[in-house]
C-alpha cells in the first residue's frame, strides 16, 4: 500500500463497477462546476479533451508539468486528494469513491443532472437557423459498462417496465421475434433511454415469452376457480404448412359480466379421430382444473366432433389395495356425486354454420340463381381487372366466396349499387338485363333476415345464447311471409330447410332456459303450451338451487301443534316451502314487463341478484353459451395473421405461447 503525502499523491483503490447516466458537458460548463467544489489541491486540470462526457470530472482532475498532464489512468478526488484508477476515461470508479467517500457530493451531482440536463452549442450550417442547441445523445465507448443491470435479473423498475412493454409490444402487434434486432428498433430506444439494454431474442423466447405465458395461465386459472360453471368451444384448425391444432376457448359469467377466454391452441398430432380429441380436451381441463365445471361445449358438425363429446370419459377403476373386500359383502358402494362428474356437459353444433349450410344448400339447388351469382361473379372478376372500370367505379365491388353466402350477398348489394350511367360505360362484355337487377334486388330483401341473424349470433362480448330460437322462429316468420316473383322456388325450399335443420335447436333446454332468464324476451318467444311448460321447468330449476326455505320468506308464526304419540310419524308438509319460494319468484319475474333490446341483460341481474338470487344463478349458467363457434373462429384468424408466409418456421410451443398471451390481453 502506498502512503500519501499531504499534497495528494496517488493510491490505488480497489475498483468496483457502478452503474450512472453519461451526460455532456462543455468545458464552459466544466469550469462553472469548478468554482463551486471544495478543492482540497488547488491546481488540478480537466482532461484534455474536446468535450468531457459525464459530470463526475467536476469532482476529480489531474496535475500539470511543463504542460503535460501527469499519470492520465489516475485523476485526483479534488475533495480529498486521492488518486483513483480510471483507464481509457473509464468513470466507474469514480463514481464508486464519490458515492462511498463523499455521498453528499455524489447526491448533488445526481440531482443536478437528473433536473438539469447539460447541452452543448454547436455551429450549424443551415442559414435559417444558424446556432441551435442540440442535446449530444451519443453513447459514449463506455457506455456499454453503465447499462441498467439485468444479469442474473434486472434491478432496475425501468428496465424492467420497458421489457415488459417490448414484449407487449411484440405479440399484440403480431410483429416478428426478430424485431429486438432490428438496428433501428434499438437506435430508438437507445435514443430515449441509454440506459436500457434491449433483451435477445434467445431471451425473449426462453425467458420473457414463458414467463408471461404462465402468468396468463395462472390469471386464467384463478379467474375460473370462482366461475361456477364453464362453456367452450372446441374446433381443429391447419395453418398454411397443414400443421394440425386444437383450439379450445372458454365462456362464463363472474361478477355479471361475461368473460371469453383462449384457454388453448396446441399442436394436434395424428389421426382426428375421437378418441385422439377427447384425450386432448381431458388434458387442458385438466391442465386449468376445470373439468367440474364444464356445462355446455360447441362444436362444428363433423363426425369426429359428435363421437368425441358424446362418449363417457373413462371411470378411473377401484385402487389395487381397494379390490379385496370382506367377504360378507358383495356389493360395491358408489358415491354417486363423485361419479356423476364423469358425465359428459351437453353438446350443441354451432348455429351460424348451420343456418350457413341451409341457405348455401337453399342457394345450391336453385339453378337459376346459382347461374345468376356465377355471372355476377364474372362481372366483378372483369371489374377488378379492367383499369378503365376501376376508375370508373365510385366505390369498390365486393368479390364473393362461393361457400360463403354472407360474402355473395355482399357482392350483390355492391353491384346494386352502381349507378346506370356508370354501368354503361363499364364495357364489360357480361351484361346485366334489367329482369336480373330486379332478381338481385328480391335475393337482397330473401337474404337480409339471415344476414341480420348471423351477425347477431357471432357478435363479441355479447349474450348470444337467448338469440337462438327467438332467431329461428323469426326467420320462419320472415320466409312464410316473403313472396319473390322472380324465383318461387327458393322460398319453399328455405322454408324446408328452416324447419330441417333449425327446428332442433327449439327443442334444447339449455336454450330454451337461456331465452326465458333473457329480461329482453322472457316468455314471449313461446307459442301455446309452452308457456305453462317453460315456467314450470324454470320453477323446478330454483327449486333445485333452493332446497331449504330462506328465513326471510318465512312469515308464519304460528307454532306447529304437537301430535298425539299415535301419529308423531307424521312430519307437517303445511306452511311456506321450497316450491312456494321457486313459484313465487319465478311469478314476480316473469310478470315483469321485458326490456328493451339495447338493454344489458346481466345489467338486469346484477341490479336484482338480491331479489332472485337463485334466477340470478341460473342466468349466469345459461347467459354464458355462446350461440356460435366464432370466438374459436377468431382465434384462428388471429393464428393465420402469426403463422405468416414469413414466419411458417415458428416453432410450436413459442406459436401457442404468443397466441395464448394475444386472445387473452386485456389491452385493445
Amino acid at each position: 500500500m502506498r502512503k500519501y503525502a499531504t499534497s495528494g499523491t496517488n493510491r490505488q483503490h480497489p475498483s468496483c463497477s457502478w452503474l450512472v447516466r453519461k451526460h455532456s458537458i462543455d468545458m464552459s460548463a466544466w469550469s462553472e462546476e469548478m468554482e463551486g467544489a471544495s478543492n482540497v489541491i488547488d491546481e488540478l486540470h480537466p482532461p484534455q479533451r474536446k468535450r468531457i462526457l459525464s459530470a463526475v470530472w467536476t469532482h476529480f482532475g489531474f496535475k500539470k508539468e511543463d504542460g503535460v498532464i501527469l499519470k492520465s489512468d489516475s485523476p485526483i478526488c479534488r475533495a480529498c486528494g486521492k488518486a483513483v484508477p480510471a483507464k481509457s476515461g473509464n468513470t466507474t470508479n469514480l463514481m464508486h469513491h464519490l458515492r462511498k467517500h463523499h455521498p453528499s457530493r455524489y447526491a448533488a451531482m445526481q440531482n443536478k443532472k437528473n433536473s438539469d440536463p447539460l447541452v452543448k452549442s454547436e455551429p450549424r450550417d443551415d442559414p435559417v437557423t444558424p446556432n441551435q442547441t442540440v442535446i449530444d445523445t451519443a453513447p459514449s465507448e463506455s457506455e456499454a459498462s453503465s447499462k441498467w443491470v439485468v444479469v442474473p435479473i434486472p434491478t432496475d423498475s425501468r428496465q424492467v417496465a420497458l421489457t415488459d412493454r417490448i414484449v407487449t409490444y411484440i405479440v399484440n402487434g403480431l410483429l416478428p421475434l426478430s424485431t429486438v434486432e432490428n438496428k433501428d428498433f434499438i437506435a430508438i430506444l437507445q435514443l430515449a433511454e441509454p440506459f436500457f439494454t434491449m433483451p435477445s431474442r434467445r431471451d425473449l423466447t426462453q425467458n420473457l415469452i414463458p414467463q408471461r405465458t404462465a402468468a396468463v395461465k395462472n390469471h386464467l386459472i384463478n379467474q375460473m376457480q370462482d366461475a361456477s360453471d364453464i362453456c367452450l368451444t372446441v374446433d381443429l384448425w391447419s395453418n398454411r404448412s397443414m400443421r394440425s391444432f386444437f383450439t379450445m376457448s372458454g365462456h362464463f359469467i363472474l361478477n355479471f359480466a361475461l368473460q371469453n377466454v383462449m384457454l388453448s391452441c396446441q399442436r394436434f398430432k395424428g389421426r382426428h379421430s375421437a378418441d385422439n380429441i377427447c384425450a386432448v380436451y381431458e388434458d387442458i381441463l385438466s391442465t386449468y382444473g376445470i373439468r367440474n365445471k364444464v356445462s355446455f361445449i360447441v362444436t362444428d358438425s363433423t363426425s369426429n366432433m359428435i363421437k368425441a363429446f358424446n362418449l363417457f370419459p373413462p371411470i378411473t377403476g377401484v385402487h389395487d389395495e381397494e379390490v379385496e373386500q370382506d367377504d360378507t359383502s358383495d356389493l360395491h358402494v358408489v358415491n354417486i356425486e363423485e361419479e356423476m362428474m364423469y358425465f359428459p356437459p351437453e353438446r350443441s353444433q354451432c348455429f351460424v354454420q348451420t343456418l350457413h349450410l341451409v341457405v348455401r344448400d337453399a342457394l345450391d339447388q336453385v339453378g337459376s340463381v346459382k347461374c345468376l351469382l356465377d355471372k355476377i361473379q364474372k362481372f366483378v372478376s372483369f371489374c377488378y381487372k379492367s383499369a378503365q372500370a376501376t376508375a370508373n367505379l365510385d366505390h369498390k365491388l365486393h368479390r364473393g366466396n362461393a361457400t360463403r353466402w354472407n360474402s355473395q350477398l355482399k357482392m350483390l348489394k355492391s353491384v346494386l349499387n352502381i349507378p346506370s350511367d356508370v354501368l354503361a360505360q363499364l364495357e364489360c362484355p357480361v351484361q346485366l338485363s334489367p329482369t336480373e337487377f330486379k332478381i338481385i334486388q328480391e335475393l337482397c330483401v330473401v337474404l337480409e333476415p339471415f344476414e341480420e341473424v348471423t351477425d347477431r349470433c357471432q357478435a363479441d362480448k355479447v349474450v348470444t345464447s337467448s338469440l337462438v330460437i327467438p332467431c329461428v322462429r323469426a326467420l320462419r316468420h320472415a320466409v312464410r311471409n316473403m313472396k319473390m316473383t322472380g324465383n318461387k322456388n327458393l322460398m319453399s325450399i328455405l322454408q324446408k330447410a328452416v324447419d330441417k335443420h333449425l327446428a332442433k335447436f327449439e327443442d334444447m333446454q339449455s336454450f330454451q332456459m337461456a331465452s326465458t332468464l333473457d329480461p329482453r324476451f322472457k316468455l314471449d318467444w313461446c307459442i301455446g303450451e309452452e308457456v305453462n311448460t317453460m315456467k314450470y321447468l324454470l320453477m323446478g330449476k330454483v327449486e333445485c338451487l333452493s332446497p331449504k326455505l330462506s328465513a326471510g320468506y318465512n312469515d308464519y308464526s304460528g307454532q306447529p301443534k304437537k301430535r298425539p304419540k299415535l301419529f308423531s310419524y307424521m312430519e307437517s308438509q303445511s306452511g311456506p316451502s321450497a316450491v312456494a319460494k321457486a313459484s313465487h319468484d319465478v311469478i314476480v319475474y316473469l310478470s315483469q314487463p321485458c326490456l328493451a333490446e339495447d338493454v344489458d341483460p346481466l345489467a338486469y341481474w346484477k341490479g336484482n341478484q338480491t331479489s332472485f338470487p337463485e334466477l340470478a344463478r341460473l342466468a349466469c349458467k345459461y347467459l354464458a353459451i355462446p350461440a356460435s363457434s366464432a370466438p374459436v373462429e377468431r382465434i384462428f384468424s388471429a393464428a393465420g395473421n402469426i403463422f405468416r408466409p414469413e414466419r411458417s418456421n415458428l416453432n410450436d410451443k413459442t406459436f401457442e405461447d404468443l397466441l395464448l398471451i394475444k386472445c387473452n390481453s386485456t389491452e385493445t
